[in-house]
């Protein structure tokens, strides 16, 4: 089992003008970002519009992301569906493709409890042999993973590690604290990069790591200056339409990711000019 720490990219979906995989332009970006350096890639997650991905499509995202990676870094698979069977087919699919992990956000939109939360990872625990991580994403999801939650899930061997963006400083220290010498625990949420390496998380899962790799792990490495480039650029992008602003940034990079699929609309020039003006990275020192 890869030891699953330092940067991943939770990497974004490319459409061609039909509203198609474009495949080509998936399998260059993630050799771009292999090449960088990055410990891993999670596709089929939040930044890769997974809500808006037929079965199919996740099945395929993985299949090619396993090719790209070659070897070279971690895939960790995203395996969430409505339902439970859907998400057993995903989980054996992300398995049979040689993916490293799968994970997975609770239950979306409905109020869940810890034991309905329990139940749902344990259907991909039950689907295949691969590690499980736990998604909690709150702001999105309305439904928490409890640290109580996820000691019973880790008690019951349904998990091995949670990656969390809260961007909560006292969460992070808890699940450190908590569980940091028992399982993975991976932060996300990119203004809260140095704070969670800092509290001591094993790793980072990053969105804006899919234009700047070699940024952000200098980021993860420490290097002084570059949080707060990260979050003007990061205030820039959400009042961009986030996806569809990242996903305009990767075609400046020459990865022309096509539309999103997520709600949203045409950038328009106010955006644009403020997403130019935090674009380019600063010189920074080495940590």
């Amino acid at each position: 089992m890869k030891t699953f720490e330092g940067l991943y990219v939770a990497t974004l979906t490319p459409f061609d003008p039909q509203d198609r995989l474009d495949i080509g332009v998936l399998r260059a970006h993630i050799r771009f970002l292999v090449s960088h350096g990055v410990k891993g890639i999670c596709p089929c997650g939040t930044t890769g519009e997974f809500l808006y991905l037929t079965l199919a499509e996740k099945v395929r995202i993985v299949e090619e992301a396993m090719r790209a990676a070659e070897g070279r870094a971690a895939v960790i698979a995203g395996c969430w569906a409505l339902r439970p069977a859907e998400i057993r087919l995903l989980a054996r699919a992300a398995e049979d493709a040689g993916a490293d992990a799968v994970f997975l956000p609770p239950p979306i939109y409905y109020p869940a409890d810890d034991s309905t939360i329990e139940r749902h990872y344990a259907v991909a625990r039950e689907a295949c042999s691969l590690p499980v991580f736990a998604y909690n994403i709150p702001a999105y999801a309305a439904n928490t993973v409890s640290a109580d939650c996820l000691e019973r899930m880790l008690a019951g061997g349904i998990i091995a590690g949670v990656k969390d963006s809260s961007a909560r400083s006292e969460r992070m220290q808890e699940l450190v604290s908590r569980f940091g010498e028992r399982m993975r625990v991976f932060a996300a949420s990119d203004s809260f990069a140095t704070e969670a390496r800092q509290i001591g998380a094993h790793g980072f899962i990053s969105a804006l790591a899919n234009v700047y790799p070699a940024e952000f792990l200098k980021l993860w490495d420490g290097a002084a200056g570059l949080q707060e480039w990260v979050d003007a650029l990061r205030t820039a992008v959400k009042k961009s339409g986030g996806i569809v602003a990242i996903k305009h940034l990767a075609t400046r990079r020459g990865f022309p990711f096509g539309e999103a699929r997520v709600p949203s609309s045409p950038l328009g020039e106010a955006q644009l000019g403020a997403l130019a003006e935090v674009a380019a990275p600063p010189a920074v020192k080495e940590a």
